[in-house]
């Protein structure tokens, strides 16, 4: 069974990077931007953890973390709240 481990370099937009390890996101823009793992947690896990460090938080700025399904475009923030 895979399990998240990293970010998923490959479904984000181009404005966020990703370290070397997988593990740390930056933002080099004011525009939206989400970013899946690797893996998604399989629905036989009855219980994950995960966690997450803000570092360098600017003045003014919405973070939002979450979970969202494989059909969440990653690129807008339309449909958030809902």
């Amino acid at each position: 069974m895979d399990l998240p481990t990293a970010w998923n370099l490959d479904d984000k937009p181009t404005h966020l990077n990703v370290d070397s390890s997988g593990l740390r996101v930056n933002k080099d823009t004011e525009q939206f931007g989400a970013i899946r793992a690797n893996h998604p947690i399989p629905p036989q896990c009855k219980l994950f953890y995960f966690e997450v460090d803000i570092i360098g938080e600017r003045k003014n700025e919405n973070i939002l973390i979450g979970l969202c399904e494989k059909s969440f475009n990653l690129k807008n923030k339309e449909g958030l709240g809902k």
